[in-house]
């Protein structure tokens, strides 16, 4: 049996994903693992190409990939928060006008929703301030095969969020839904006609870090952000400008 044999054996006996399939797939090729045969496979020659990953977020996919088809006990490293330079809001905003995707920017800047989430909100996920997020829309993207567009349910359990109550007209004109990859280049275009580089993570670590500088309390940002534990939103979600609080406390 192949590993890939044996990916797509696993997947169907624990029900994986098809987008969890494919990440793993493209991540045990890029270990040149998938054609082998599983008997041929060595932990400790695999281990040591994990680290031609440099990227430490990829190589901590490949480990999980690794576990889940293999079954080794690796320890899974732990991920590496990504980093932005936010921008100010106003910066933000008036790249978002710039795009006809503007809805769908607003939801992921003052909603937190990841892109997939904004992709698939249409009118009639909206009640007064409350936002129902329970789908996304997912691109799967296979080498040599057409992109296959689909919703399905969210990665974290279905919530409602508040949101602004001007934000709910503007979801109200959402008859549609997305395609994320669209959004996603079209934002990259609108960051560039305003001097930034936008992205739809980076709006989501902007509402997270603007809700606690404005002193919202961390088990409201966590529940917006809708994790199990406050702790990944401090640690993942949030960004904090210390140079800048301790210069304006002491000068």
């Amino acid at each position: 049996m192949t590993v890939h044999e044996q990916l797509l054996a696993i997947a169907l006996e624990r029900g994986l994903r098809q987008s969890t399939v494919i990440s793993y797939e493209r991540l045990l090729k890029r270990l040149g693992l998938l054609s082998m045969n599983v008997s041929d496979v060595l932990q400790s020659d695999v281990t040591e190409r994990l680290w031609t990953i440099d990227n430490p977020n990829t190589r901590r996919a490949a480990v999980i990939a690794l576990r889940s088809v293999f079954g080794w006990s690796i320890k899974i490293p732990r991920a590496i928060p990504r980093r932005y330079d936010l921008p100010d809001e106003d910066t933000l905003r008036l790249a978002l006008m710039t795009t006809p995707h503007e809805p769908r920017g607003l939801l992921m800047m003052y909603a937190g929703l990841r892109i997939g989430e904004a992709c698939a909100i249409t009118l009639s996920d909206v009640s007064s301030d409350r936002l129902r997020v329970d789908k996304q829309v997912q691109q799967l993207h296979r080498t040599g095969k057409p992109t296959v567009t689909r919703t399905g349910p969210v990665k974290t359990g279905e919530a409602d969020v508040v949101i602004p109550h001007w934000l709910t007209n503007v979801v109200l004109s959402l008859t549609a839904t997305a395609k994320p990859d669209a959004v996603r280049e079209s934002l990259r275009r609108a960051g560039q006609k305003v001097g930034i580089r936008l992205n739809p993570h980076m709006l989501r670590h902007w509402y997270a870090t603007t809700l606690l500088e404005r002193g919202v309390p961390l088990s409201v940002v966590s529940e917006q952000m809708r994790h199990s534990d406050p702790a990944v939103t401090l640690r993942t979600y949030s960004q904090s400008k210390a140079s800048k609080s301790i210069h304006d406390t002491f000068g």
